[in-house]
């Protein structure tokens, strides 16, 4: 019984993940914008206080506007990195034979990636967009290569 709930508890991170991916696509075009728009003046804030630009105040509409885009599709990357993550640390948890965790875990980001964006069709200022799947599986992708990577040095290691 205990092998069970451990099986299950590994899922709840996936389903997290999933689920604030889900919350991210359901905000409107506007919230969507305002959101990177808010994280894109704090990085200009930041750089700016630590002196790494040098920014006179004319200047920073001019770059946080040029932040959003950027801002916006690393955010895309990040969350399917950290989905992948956790898709094949549960699949290789749950007993998946090695050489297939790696592709099953693609094949499942792949499939939400194209759910979320056939979902923003469907929310209000949103569209969806191959374009934002490839970004998406970019993020995958290194995820998945920095966990095979992982998994040959613990074995190499042992």
């Amino acid at each position: 019984m205990k092998m069970i709930v451990k099986k299950i508890c590994v899922w709840i991170p996936v389903i997290a993940i999933m689920l604030c991916i889900f919350s991210f696509s359901n905000q409107t075009g506007e919230q969507s914008m305002g959101l990177s728009r808010k994280v894109s003046e704090i990085l200009v804030d930041f750089a700016d206080g630590i002196h790494l630009i040098d920014m006179k105040w004319n200047d920073r509409e001019h770059a946080i506007e040029q932040m959003q885009t950027p801002v916006r599709k690393l955010a895309h990357a990040a969350e399917y990195f950290l989905l992948a993550m956790a898709v094949y640390y549960a699949l290789k948890y749950d007993g998946f034979f090695y050489r297939f965790t790696k592709y099953l875990t693609f094949l499942i980001v792949l499939g939400y990636a194209c759910l979320d964006e056939f979902h923003q069709l469907y929310t209000a200022g949103r569209y969806g967009s191959v374009k934002d799947v490839v970004i998406d599986m970019c993020g995958c992708l290194v995820a998945v290569i920095i966990s095979v990577i992982l998994d040959k040095r613990k074995n190499i290691i042992i």
